[in-house]
């Protein structure tokens, strides 16, 4: 891959990281973990060598924010977790044995089973009961959180990051899974769908030229994957639907289905349009962790 084939903001990032003296390690560890392929290496060792190095200006919101983690051994760990590099059906998190049931390429899908034991599940259900409220969406256009019953019916809770002594231990075993680390998640959110909810599909994804988008951009970046964790077993109905690709993924309790944005160029994927289809029978009851490219900070204002 070459560097001029990179969209303007992944060029400005490769830039700005190279003359705050990032090494070609670090760089590598953040966009692997970001989703690209290692393909990029070639466009950013082309940057490092000299060449483009100019300043240009973009529209688009930068990565500046990225996670400086940095050495040869996170560079492997991190490509671990891109399904071409799986090499094994289990991946060893020490607390527990986490299998790989499904991988895509493109886009960047896995399934992973034993994430959470029935009483981690069960726990965070009964947990989150006091704290649901609907489910909001962001006016892309406002920058506001809005009820839209027509586009999300679940209610959900937030857990902030070491709440309690189970959400810490999980967000560590996350982190662990992904490598990812833990400054980079958002809060931990448990949603709830009763008989007939639904979400329909959509982006997890901020498109940065909304200016509402601005707010939500500005508290860690963009997102660039998104890990949902099965709590519970639902009847009937509920499955997690990638509409482009033709991909149901049916909910099992303890599994976790992860999945990444960015496509060879840098760009966002829109091959990840996802959804939840409506509960038939039962409830539904799943955990959400969104991963930004730089540390979350949440906004008071």
């Amino acid at each position: 891959m070459e560097f001029a084939q990179l969209q303007p903001d992944l060029q400005q990032w490769i830039r700005d990281a190279i003359k705050r003296g990032q090494s070609l390690a670090a760089m590598m560890d953040a966009l692997l973990k970001a989703g690209y392929r290692p393909e990029i290496e070639r466009a950013v060792q082309q940057c490092l060598a000299g060449q483009d190095l100019a300043d240009h200006e973009t529209g688009a919101v930068t990565a500046e924010a990225a996670a400086e983690h940095g050495s040869a051994t996170a560079v492997e760990d991190g490509k671990r977790f891109r399904l071409f590099e799986l090499s094994a059906n289990c991946i060893d998190l020490n607390d527990r044995q986490v299998e790989v049931l499904l991988a895509m390429r493109q886009p960047n899908v896995v399934l992973f089973g034993n994430l959470l034991c029935d009483w981690e599940c069960d726990a965070l259900i009964e947990s989150s009961r006091p704290k649901l409220t609907p489910s909001r969406v962001v006016n892309a256009d406002k920058g506001t959180y809005e009820l839209k019953r027509d586009v999300r019916t679940s209610s959900g809770a937030f857990f902030q990051r070491g709440e309690t002594p189970l959400v810490a231990a999980i967000e560590s075993r996350l982190s662990r899974l992904l490598g990812v680390a833990e400054s980079r998640g958002e809060p931990l959110q448990i949603l709830h769908y009763p008989p007939g909810a639904e979400y329909r599909p959509h982006y997890d994804f901020f498109d940065p030229a909304r200016p509402g988008n601005q707010r939500v951009l500005s508290m860690g970046g963009q997102r660039v994957g998104t890990l949902i964790i099965y709590l519970n077993d639902v009847k009937a109905g509920g499955s997690t639907v990638f509409p482009k690709i033709g991909l149901d993924i049916l909910p099992k309790k303890g599994c976790g289905l992860f999945f990444s944005y960015a496509d060879d160029a840098g760009g966002l994927d829109y091959q990840t349009l996802h959804g939840g289809s409506p509960v038939v029978a039962g409830e539904k009851w799943i955990a959400t962790k969104w991963l930004r490219l730089g540390d979350y900070l949440a906004r008071s204002d």
